[in-house]
């Protein structure tokens, strides 16, 4: 059984021997051949990868916004339903009803949001700026890396302070540390009080370049004017213990503000609630539709490769026709034949196929490095790409392999 199988391993070591051989003969022309290969591995093996990498991106956005919450927009629902109201509704005092009444929450995060710009020292930069309270931090996973948060009484007092995100510390004062120095926002001075945690960026959004400040500076210096009440909110985030059934809570909610709006039957909810769980569920579709369509798109080139593989081998068989003539009235079987032609198909695809993985390796670095996009090619997508490769060229190599394997000895050797 033994002696068997090294015979087998043989004639297949023979089969690939004669592969490169064959190859070699005809250089230029095994090139051009596994071009197509290797640009249809290189594409769909990058397709795999930027989807891959856009569900690491959305999770990183999801991440840096927190987890386990619900956000309310002050926004009337989309979901059918008649509106009996000319805007969204959300105010301060719907946000301490929902922190006393609904249950499992860990803290609450009413918002302010707007464009400023901050001057210091000839420095400038433009950035979105949140007013918060001291549980935006614990809500949104955010937390100084130095100095320190807004507190409850600089939310009391609508004391002139803020926290700078990495990126808006870095423009204005470089590597100088920023804790106690006076920028001008909008030409009022206020004093830095720490500077954030890195949360990095996603999709190409720097989520470091932002501006931290109490809501109640926020409301009256800069975004009081846009608002229509004078405890309206732009949005609110309600953070939840590990364990809650957020979409029960949603429910709650949705319950709570709907009696406190008295919205009646049909009449569409002044306000919109998603919860953290939706998004996710919603962008691992969205992502899972788009990397479906890029790799549908990305194996026509694929296809096409085969196709060339085939057409290659069936010129081939019929410029060697002799050879197989030969090879049979020396006592080659019908198998030898056919397995050689297919040896020499899977090895020219797996030579493209490696190829082409090389350089969806290097795209992908490349798009990782410069386009700051997570692009990851792990070593399982590598030997799948390989293997496919392998797989590509012996079901295209299949046709002319069997065909060559079908020739008359002698019919083969009268060919000119």
């Amino acid at each position: 059984m033994i002696g068997d199988f090294e015979k087998k391993a043989s004639a297949w070591i023979v089969n690939v021997a004669i592969a490169m051989t064959a190859l070699r003969t005809n250089l230029m022309r095994s090139i051009l051949t596994t071009l197509g290969v290797m640009i249809g591995v290189f594409a769909v093996t990058l397709a795999v990868a930027v989807g891959s990498g856009a569900q690491v991106s959305v999770m990183q956005s999801i991440n840096a916004l927190g987890s386990n919450m619900a956000l309310i927009f002050p926004q009337p629902d989309s979901e059918g339903g008649r509106s009996t109201f000319d805007r969204g509704r959300l105010t301060m005092r719907d946000a301490r009803a929902i922190e006393k009444q609904i249950s499992g929450i860990t803290d609450i995060a009413p918002q302010l949001r707007t464009l400023i710009q901050l001057v210091v020292a000839g420095r400038n930069a433009s950035t979105s700026a949140i007013g918060a309270t001291p549980g935006y931090g614990k809500v949104a996973n955010a937390a100084a890396a130095s100095g320190r948060f807004i507190s409850e009484a600089d939310v009391r007092s609508a004391a002139r302070v803020v926290v700078l995100g990495p990126s808006v510390a870095k423009k204005l004062f470089g590597d100088y540390d920023p804790i106690g120095e006076t920028v001008r926002i909008n030409r009022a001075p206020f004093n830095v009080i720490g500077v954030m945690e890195s949360k990095g960026s996603s999709f190409g959004n720097d989520n470091d370049d932002i501006a931290i400040m109490p809501i109640t500076t926020t409301r009256q210096r800069f975004a009081g004017d846009s608002l229509s009440g004078p405890d309206d909110l732009q949005m609110l985030f309600v953070g939840f213990e590990d364990g809650v059934s957020l979409p029960k809570a949603k429910r709650e909610i949705t319950k709570l503000l709907r009696e406190r709006y008295r919205v009646r039957g049909k009449d569409i909810n002044p306000f919109t609630i998603r919860t953290t769980e939706e998004f996710m569920k919603e962008s691992a579709q969205v992502t899972g539709i788009f990397q479906i369509v890029l790799v549908a798109i990305a194996s026509i080139s694929l296809l096409v490769g085969g196709i060339g593989i085939m057409n290659i081998m069936l010129v081939s068989v019929t410029e060697r026709t002799r050879e197989i003539g030969l090879r049979m009235a020396l006592g080659a079987k019908r198998s030898d034949i056919r397995n050689q032609f297919l040896v020499e198909a899977a090895v020219l695809c797996v030579i493209g196929g490696a190829i082409g993985l090389a350089l969806a390796i290097a795209a992908g670095t490349a798009l990782t490095i410069y386009a700051d996009f997570p692009v990851p090619i792990g070593i399982g997508v590598g030997i799948g790409a390989i293997l496919f490769s392998a797989v590509i060229g012996l079901v295209f190599g299949g046709y002319p392999a069997v065909r060559a394997s079908r020739l008359s000895p002698i019919e083969a050797l009268r060919s000119e």
